[in-house]
């Protein structure tokens, strides 16, 4: 990318998106985009759907988005356009009723513009297509133009609560179902083979059916139903980015999630996908960020928000492309009577900033009004109810100015080396859902965990995919996390026991790996040759109702949710309960690995028992995980500052976060050997120059940081 934009999504007349209306005062329009302009915004994001589009059989209207960018041609304003398929003209559904999402107990949606019709159809495939065709040639003429995002938050079935469905899974549509028949037929070639698979007894393929719940049997046509709807959402992503693509080949074309897969179970329900796979696809990758969303995991916490955003970043990187935030949250979180934390301008600045520390190379503030109708009324604005401006909307701006200003140096940074990775394990989440867990809870707790002793320690975090195991080059990472890995394929087991024994140092905790990528059970638990790397074999498992400390002299830790017990071989113990290992520690090669019999990461977020962070961040210091700088702080707890460095080819940027309520002072330190001379440092908000010391090993800096500021750094060298 050769800008970075900031900008704010804008619908004229107080739409929300991803309505679109007619513009009937122009004048107000163009006025309302001057002052977003004069606030510091360098960009602006409009958006369009195919029901506006396309609202007769082959009649296309694109009135609204011409109106937009004319006005923004002539004030040179850049525009990115979100565009919208699933919301549907209502004649698709009159003229091809088998277009309809069809839930697993064989219900048909109604669409109520919003979630649309299945795009599995043929005919619907070909319609939507000759929108985006259409939409393309008409936007990529302006001069304005800078970049398209294909598809806002992927999912099978968007933007409806379909109460009256219990646990609905889509879709189960003729079509998709005739799309997974083929999937099948290339996976397995011969309907024996998927017999043997599924235990079945299909006569031919016409007789196979998907699955629509979890069996005692086996769940390979569960996991199966799973990988196909995953590397469905795929496509249907790469078909959207293509069809922009043969008529536009100039513009950047993006895409976002509604917040990273290691949040969420995927491929069932309303049909979540995979980052790494979609990051595949566009040219950009991105998330939406609402840190002070409706929900009983709100507000997010800083190593929450870090793992949002790290995950993300870490997708978009392992396929060599940029990340971005396609949404960023502005105002109040509501989804019907339920209400989110007051957001004010200074989170507005911190959340900014903290994605631009992890490599952001654009932000979406969303959105310019309050949400004017729908279930998320009242919500979400920049501005106050009648569009006047306010903190909020100046401190967004004023974010705007300083990228701006910099702007070369913010699209060249890069935040420091990972030193620490966490293996994002899709298989895990997949066995997660057949088992008939309801979400990927304790995975993603777990991994928080995990992130906040790394955090804690300013240690960078990359996560690993599975299946980029194959292909990564682990030994950059000095440790290696695996939350919960309950399920892991031979050939990656032997990948980690090739890191370990070549010097790397590997944390596992949970009961795994228990299962191997099929679901079947492990001859040996850990499965896949880990047992030889822990040095231990399982023995019983059991679910803990409450939490239960662990405590011998080599740690201090509280478990929830499980105890594993294990039989060394070679491994020390570190920990037993009632006479049982717990915790064990093995050297294995010319590294170390470790296992702990509960969810260690869980349980830190569980309880706040600070034995769990302290032993995590023991192990990663005696792998020779060390920060080239240090962080003190007076009054506070220093879980409430958070420190972050980047580099630049002349310099760096530190950012500096304080998360809590009272206002703090705070020391850093640099060492010399890592950052070289320093000759001045810059407040990039106040534009003041701040004083440093340094000797021959060190350069320090005192700064004085208000409840909730944060302050962004320009180190010159």
């Amino acid at each position: 990318m050769d800008f970075l934009p900031v900008s704010v999504w804008y619908g004229p007349e107080r739409s929300r998106a991803p309505m679109v209306t007619k513009i009937h005062n122009v004048k107000k329009v163009r006025d309302d985009i001057i002052q977003i302009k004069e606030l510091g915004f360098n960009s602006i994001r409009f958006w369009y759907d195919w029901l506006a589009g396309e609202p007769k059989p082959n009649e296309w209207d694109f009135e609204t988005i011409e109106t937009l960018l004319s006005i923004t041609d002539e004030l040179g304003l850049k525009v990115l356009v979100q565009v919208y398929t699933d919301s549907a003209p209502s004649w698709v559904a009159t003229e091809y009723p088998d277009s309809l999402f069809v839930d697993r107990s064989g219900l048909k949606i109604e669409t109520q513009a919003s979630p649309g019709v299945c795009s599995d159809h043929p005919v619907v495939q070909k319609h939507i297509s000759q929108f985006l065709e259409n939409l393309a040639k008409v936007v990529s003429k302006h001069t304005s133009f800078y970049a398209w995002d294909i598809w806002s938050e992927p999912h099978i079935v968007q933007w409806s609560w379909i109460d009256y469905m219990k646990d609905p899974w889509f879709c189960y549509c003729e079509n998709t179902q005739k799309k997974f028949k083929e999937w099948l037929k290339n996976k397995y070639k011969d309907i024996e083979k998927l017999n043997e698979a599924w235990y079945r007894k299909h006569r031919n393929w016409d007789e196979v059916v998907p699955p629509r719940y979890t069996s005692l049997s086996t769940f390979s046509d569960l996991l199966d139903w799973i990988s196909f709807n995953i590397e469905k959402i795929s496509k249907d992503l790469e078909w959207k980015v293509k069809t922009i693509k043969s008529v536009d080949k100039q513009h950047i074309v993006s895409s976002h999630a509604a917040i990273s897969s290691v949040y969420s179970l995927p491929g069932i329900g309303y049909g979540s996908s995979d980052d790494w796979k979609l990051a595949e696809k566009v040219d950009v990758w991105g998330t939406s960020f609402y840190p002070k969303h409706t929900g009983s995991w709100m507000p997010l916490k800083p190593h929450h928000m870090g793992v949002a955003l790290d995950a993300t970043r870490s997708s978009a990187d392992s396929r060599g492309k940029e990340f971005l935030l396609g949404e960023l949250q502005t105002g109040l979180g509501v989804t019907g009577l339920d209400f989110g934390v007051p957001v004010t301008d200074k989170d507005l600045e911190r959340w900014a900033w903290l994605a631009i520390s992890r490599k952001a190379k654009g932000l979406n503030y969303y959105a310019w009004f309050q949400m004017s109708v729908g279930f998320e009324v009242s919500g979400f604005g920049l501005t106050e109810p009648d569009g006047s401006i306010n903190e909020k909307a100046e401190a967004a701006g004023t974010v705007s100015k300083i990228v701006t200003e910099h702007m070369d140096e913010f699209l060249e940074s890069e935040p420091l080396p990972a030193q620490a990775a966490i293996i994002y394990s899709i298989d895990s989440y997949k066995m997660i859902a057949a088992l008939r867990g309801r979400s990927a809870d304790i995975i993603r707790q777990d991994m928080f965990g995990m992130y906040k002793a790394m955090m804690k320690e300013n240690i960078n975090v990359d996560f690993i995919h599975i299946d980029d195991l194959l292909k990564k080059d682990l030994k950059k990472y000095k440790i290696i996390f695996a939350p919960f890995l309950i399920a892991l394929s031979d050939e990656c087991g032997k990948v980690i026991k090739d890191y370990v024994e070549n010097g790397g140092t590997l944390v596992a905790d949970g009961r795994g790996p228990w299962v191997n990528e099929k679901g079947e059970l492990a001859l040996k638990i850990p499965g896949s040759g880990l047992n030889e790397v822990f040095g231990c074999v399982e023995i019983s498992t059991s679910n803990i109702k409450e939490p239960i400390n662990l405590k011998s002299d080599a740690l201090d830790i509280t478990a929830t949710d499980y105890l594993c017990f294990f039989e060394p071989s070679s491994a020390n113990v570190l920990l037993s309960y009632n006479d049982k290992a717990v915790a064990l520690e093995n050297s294995f090669g010319s590294g170390k690995a470790y296992i702990i019999g509960t969810v260690i990461g869980k349980a830190y977020e569980h309880t706040r028992y600070e034995g769990n962070i302290e032993f995590l961040s023991k192990i990663a210091k005696q792998a020779g995980v060390v920060s080239p700088f240090s962080v003190e702080v007076t009054g506070v707890s220093e879980d409430d500052i958070e420190a972050r460095l980047s580099t630049f080819n002349n310099g760096y940027f530190c950012f500096v976060f304080n998360h809590g309520e009272k206002d703090v002072d705070v020391k850093l330190s640099f060492k010399n050997n890592d950052f070289g001379n320093i000759k001045k440092i810059t407040d990039l908000k106040s534009k003041q120059v701040v004083h440093f010391s340094h000797n021959n090993q060190i350069t320090s800096l005192s700064l004085t940081l208000d409840a909730q500021e944060t302050k962004v750094l320009l180190i010159e060298k």
